[in-house]
């Protein structure tokens, strides 16, 4: 969805996109004064259990590549009380940059500060987030995506229309149909457990999405974009998958 705008962004203003995904971004944000970076969040329970259904439950590259000989059933589906972990079904690793290809617990503090592994109960690395997450020029937020006001705002910020169309995704249509023949089940222990678990990226989300907590009508005044907003750049590329 949100790559999908991205690009089209890009070739309206033509400019340059890079997309990275899953990883920790390596390039310190902010290091280039001409690029803007963006990013998104969605509350951290939320994420987790749909990163489950679509990513977690079944294994998405045999439901691509074995298509024929690999069927999802109930018998071969993980089991989400097992989903409780920072890689998922199993600790990160300490000695390897952090990965979003499977994350259930604190993911946001993981990606942003680049570390799967902590030594005082994610303090360390929640400030080290946290420096990093406020550096960005604009922070999507998926719950606010529905809200025809936040589109138009960000339509208007990037002058540029079409935001939040729905669009497809490695792995969706399979994990999709999946889950609706096989609808998941989640017990309210295991919410109320997976909450506990993301105490510290609870925290994280609040304090970076709340801006218009409590208001009624919320006031989303993005800037708008001027024809100056973007320079057109020579041989602009795009970097990434944009689907």
């Amino acid at each position: 969805m949100l790559r999908k705008y991205l690009k089209k962004v890009a070739q309206t203003h033509n400019i340059h996109l890079q997309i990275q995904e899953n990883k920790y971004a390596r390039e310190v944000v902010g290091s280039h004064p001409g690029t803007m970076y963006v990013t998104n969040m969605r509350d951290p329970v939320s994420r987790s259990i749909s990163h489950f259904k679509y990513e977690g439950r079944w294994d998405c590259r045999q439901m691509i590549k074995n298509a024929t000989h690999y069927i999802p059933t109930l018998e071969n589906a993980q089991q989400f009380e097992k989903w409780v972990h920072t890689g998922g079904f199993t600790p990160s690793p300490c000695d390897e940059s952090f990965s979003f290809h499977f994350c259930a617990v604190n993911c946001y503090i993981q990606s942003y500060s680049g570390q799967g592994c902590t030594r005082d109960d994610w303090h360390t690395q929640y400030i080290s987030a946290q420096e990093r997450l406020f550096r960005y020029n604009l922070v999507f937020v998926y719950e606010r995506f529905k809200d025809p006001q936040y589109a138009r705002a960000i339509e208007q910020f990037f002058g540029v229309d079409g935001f939040n169309q729905e669009s497809n995704y490695w792995c969706g249509p399979e994990a999709k149909e999946a889950n609706e023949k096989m609808p998941l089940e989640v017990k309210f222990a295991s919410v109320m457990r997976l909450t506990k678990l993301n105490a510290m990226d609870n925290k994280f989300f609040k304090e970076a999405a709340s801006c218009w907590d409590g208001e009624d009508v919320p006031d989303y005044s993005f800037p708008r974009a001027t024809r100056d907003t973007f320079a057109s750049q020579a041989n602009r590329e795009v970097i990434g998958d944009a689907y």
